[in-house]
């Protein structure tokens, strides 16, 4: 199309500022809906896979299930197998060459009283390497030793905060089963991403394994066992050996799984996933619905500008040389749409990284093929009005005036 068709166009748009701005709207708003969509959820992809990073590469996770029904990093404690692990699961995995440690949780049940009473606390039951393993730092204090007291305690921040008046609670005392814990240390915020299935560690309470099994009368299952590597290299191999250990040791059965941690969180993934192609198709149709929106008011427009029409058939153009102006203006209207779109959505993408915990991140693919969509619906629907003025007799148009 001729540079004049580009010019005519957008002389014609401006001269109906309001009508163009308001049929825009739909392509600024589809646009902006596929893209902020999509960096959303990659943005909460990357924040889950620099969550389990930072656990470490060599960390693995055994827990009840086949790996097609493995749900991902801690996501066991919430207790909804009916399957628990047993200390004779935990020993097969230690004794598994390659494997530096291996940490039981399980999670018990009691009401916690220490300035204030938590009737639904999340307890959880673990050994003193479990530290080692997270390499979670300590906001104040230590975690319970080996040599140490049974009757030691550490919180997360946010139970820290139900249960005591004071943000660092170190030396204070809680009572669980008619017991008195001692409060030896306090774990910095975990960094839990968005709609990730991790259990939220900031609310739990971490017990000896030993004295939750003593108050339990022996009975303690183990829903989940975290692991770590001697090395990353063969991180691999080595769980592989140990899956493989625990398959033998329940008779060929696969109702246990070990994974490494970065890999257990695909369901996760595929949620998000899901979730991210379900919405951007949602606001996919908005652009269709913008489409649509270009083609009412080119009719319009069309109805409006009959006599310019009959008038310019009259003295010679041609019907492509209608269709193209019209198309033109169909193209005007989408583009400049497109382009706000994209660029009120990058101002969302950082708004969000700003003011929320989502970290949205810049998709450069999408912010190319959204524009270019909404250009195309824009310029087919602006198409069938345009092949309508092009078709007009130019006598018929001129009886319009």
């Amino acid at each position: 199309m001729r540079h004049d068709n580009f010019r005519l166009a957008y002389r014609n748009l401006r001269a109906a500022k309001a009508r163009s701005f308001l049929t825009m709207l739909g392509i600024i708003i589809g646009v902006m809906a596929v893209v902020l969509v999509v960096c959303i959820g990659q943005g909460v992809k990357q924040q889950i896979a620099g969550q389990l990073a930072r656990y470490g590469k060599n960390i693995f996770v055994v827990q009840p299930g086949s790996r097609e029904t493995s749900v991902g990093l801690f996501t066991g404690l919430s207790g909804s197998n009916s399957t628990l692990l047993t200390e004779k699961d935990l020993s097969t995995v230690q004794k598994t060459t390659g494997v530096a440690n291996a940490v039981p949780l399980s999670t018990v049940s009691g009401s916690v009283t220490g300035d204030n009473t938590l009737n639904s606390p999340f307890i959880i039951a673990t050994t003193p390497e479990f530290s080692s393993v997270i390499h979670q730092p300590m906001l104040s204090g230590t975690f319970f030793s080996p040599t140490g007291d049974e009757k030691a305690v550490v919180l997360g921040v946010g139970a820290a905060q139900k249960l005591f008046n004071d943000n660092r609670p170190l030396g204070q005392a809680l009572i669980w089963h008619s017991q008195r814990f001692l409060v030896t240390g306090v774990f910095d915020n975990f960094n839990a991403p968005p709609f990730s299935l991790e259990a939220n560690f900031n609310d739990a309470i971490f017990i000896p394994y030993s004295t939750a099994k003593s108050a339990s009368g022996s009975m303690l299952g183990i829903y989940q066992i975290l692991g770590k590597t001697v090395a990353t290299g063969n991180a691999d191999a080595i769980v592989g050996a140990a899956n493989a250990a625990l398959v033998s040791e329940h008779g060929g059965s696969q109702d246990v799984n070990a994974a490494l941690a970065t890999a257990s969180n695909s369901a996760s993934d595929q949620t998000i996933h899901l979730l991210t192609v379900l919405i951007a198709g949602a606001a996919a149709i908005a652009l269709v619905v913008g489409g649509v929106g270009i083609m009412d008011v080119m009719l319009v427009s069309v109805t409006e500008r009959m006599y310019e029409i009959g008038i310019r058939k009259a003295i010679g153009a041609t019907n492509r040389q209608i269709m193209r102006q019209f198309v033109a203006e169909a193209f005007v209207l989408s583009g400049l749409g497109a382009l706000i779109g994209v660029a009120l959505s990058c101002m969302g993408v950082g708004l969000f990284r700003l003011f929320t915990s989502l970290q949205a991140v810049i998709v450069w693919q999408v912010l190319v093929i959204a524009p270019l969509l909404a250009i195309a619906i824009g310029v087919f629907f602006g198409s069938m009005p345009a092949l309508k003025a092009a078709r007009k007799d130019p006598i018929e148009a001129l009886r319009r005036d």
